[in-house]
């Protein structure tokens, strides 16, 4: 009997978790037409974390032996939007806001991930020129690559489903909205 190595099975649900997310992930088509073993697991999982978000930008800072991630999607940013919307709309401070808190508690699941040598932040600055992001920081000891692309596709879907609850609560608000009446105009006084 054969044994199956772990890899290749950790291998095989990255390319799932892609898959999952999008079927004509580029990703997918490059390792079509060749034999995948246990041992291409770092070269799959760095090939998905393009996957998940619009635009991905990779770094490394030789001096500290750091690999940076950061992740713009416009889905990001609108997120953020609708939430310095609804906060203004209900006059609410931000820690007040309970779409930032469910979505901040989901971001913290979501990135987390069981090794010590990586950080997670999300940035929710909207007056950025780029926008708003994601970033994954893997310092030199990090040895968890193959698990993020699964912790990406665990973000993005937080983010495709708290921008509907949110948008939809917004879009309830607006048709409720009550319209004032205008004020009748004072009336002049007459000179005597």
């Amino acid at each position: 009997m054969h044994e199956i190595n772990d890899w290749l099975w950790e291998t095989i649900y990255i390319l799932k978790i892609v898959y999952d997310h999008n079927p004509e992930a580029s990703v997918l088509r490059s390792f079509k037409e060749r034999d995948v073993d246990g041992d291409d697991v770092y070269e799959i999982a760095e090939s998905a974390i393009d996957q998940f978000f619009t635009d991905t930008r990779r770094d490394y800072n030789e001096e500290e032996d750091l690999s940076i991630y950061i992740f713009f999607d416009p889905l990001i940013t609108d997120f953020w939007k609708l939430c310095a919307e609804y906060e203004e709309r209900l006059r609410l401070k931000p820690e007040e806001n309970k779409y930032r808190k469910e979505m901040e508690n989901a971001l913290d699941s979501a990135l987390y991930i069981p090794d010590y040598s990586y950080d997670a932040k999300y940035y929710t600055d909207t007056k950025q020129e780029d926008g708003c992001r994601l970033e994954l920081l893997c310092y030199c000891e990090f040895c968890g690559y193959h698990w993020i692309p699964e912790a990406l596709s665990e973000a993005y879907d937080a983010f495709v489903h708290y921008t509907a609850l949110i948008r939809e609560e917004l879009a309830e608000m607006k048709q409720t909205e009550i319209i004032a009446l205008p004020k009748r105009p004072q009336q002049r006084k007459k000179a005597a």
